[in-house]
């Protein structure tokens, strides 16, 4: 079963190179990036602030097959789903 959330859940992450994830720490546990299978950026309502995220579909070095984003207007980042 793949677990979502629309908002996103806050992640800490460390970048590696300008812009992508090297790492993140989610319920206390670091995941290393393995491998990063998609990239895309999601921007709607730019005339009014809305939405600018860079999506980034990776795997991790604990197993871990997730969708991470990370809000260009606050420079957080978010789990938003996990796949089984």
């Amino acid at each position: 079963m793949t677990r979502l959330w629309p908002d996103g859940i806050p992640i800490q992450v460390v970048v590696s190179n300008p812009d992508l994830p090297g790492c993140f720490t989610w319920q206390g546990q670091k995941h290393g990036v393995q491998a990063i299978h998609q990239r895309w950026r999601v921007q709607l309502e730019w005339w009014r602030e809305g939405i600018w995220r860079d999506y980034f579909k990776v795997t991790t070095t604990t197993g871990l097959l997730v969708v991470i984003f990370h809000d260009l207007h606050t420079g957080d980042w978010y789990l938003q789903r996990l796949y089984d």
